[in-house]
């Protein structure tokens, strides 16, 4: 069984498995020699590993402005290895964005040590990393949530409204060697798909900032919502901590709020 959409294939064995599928990598130089895990930049969404996407927008958006540039089509066979991937739940959403903030600025890290441990073993652990795509403009939405300026619940809100695909990040020489990933294609991009991806991205950013206004809003006086920081600053260590004190803060508000209601109830009487 096959499962196609435009820039997007993947192929399924008899018992629903994803077998291999069909994903995209940019390149601003063009890959020489052996594709390795170890030569790109640690301080990126998921670490150090070669990165690839589903969609093949992201990937073009990345290399529309250099001379040299490639874009490849890859075939990557994902059986037989181990793959950490963040689901759609609160908890695989919310580890997803610390995972990326660990990754992005590993000084907030620095005195919390369980924590580190977690998300080194997702670079120790796995030979692959999956999950949806944060680029630099999404990343306007996850500082404001590390910094505590946006909540739990506009966070998610905004992720659910960016589509950016997911991006593969193959952490192991496994993962990279030829048993796993085949070059289907490789070329440049025409000069119109440059243009509209450079424009794409200027308007991309533009809509961001007014996006990110308008869930702040959407959100002020929101019930139920939770803020990082305040957690954050109360020294958690572990992620089942995190989970924890952030329930914690919504009981307490929640039980503020009902004692403020029978009070003025009783005032009233």
């Amino acid at each position: 069984m096959i499962y196609k959409r435009i820039g997007y294939c993947i192929h399924y064995d008899s018992v629903q498995r994803v077998t291999y599928m069909r994903l995209y990598h940019g390149s601003k130089s063009g890959i020489r020699g052996n594709i390795r895990p170890d030569l790109g930049r640690s301080m990126c969404d998921f670490g150090k590993g070669f990165y690839l996407g589903d969609l093949p927008d992201q990937p073009i958006g990345l290399i529309a402005g250099w001379e040299n540039h490639k874009l490849y089509e890859m075939e990557f066979q994902a059986k037989g290895l181990q793959i950490k991937r963040f689901g759609n739940t609160y908890e695989e959403q919310l580890d997803w964005a610390l995972f990326i903030a660990y990754n992005r600025n590993p000084q907030w890290y620095a005195d919390r040590k369980k924590l580190c441990e977690k998300y080194e073993s997702y670079h120790s652990g796995y030979d692959a990393v999956v999950g949806l795509i944060a680029n630099d403009k999404m990343f306007q939405l996850l500082e404001r949530f590390y910094e505590g300026t946006l909540c739990d619940r506009a966070l998610i809100d905004g992720l659910s409204r960016v589509r950016l695909g997911n991006q593969y990040v193959l952490k192991t020489e496994r993962a990279c060697s030829a048993e796993h990933l085949q070059i289907i294609s490789e070329r440049t991009l025409t000069a119109a798909e440059k243009k509209s991806a450079l424009a794409q991205s200027e308007n991309k950013f533009r809509q961001m900032s007014g996006f990110i206004g308008e869930l702040q809003t959407k959100y002020r006086r929101a019930r139920d919502v939770r803020f990082l920081m305040k957690s954050w600053r109360s020294g958690i260590e572990s992620w089942n901590e995190i989970i924890s004190a952030l329930a914690s803060a919504i009981c307490l508000e929640n039980y503020l709020c009902l004692q403020m209601k029978r009070a003025m109830n009783r005032k009233h009487l």
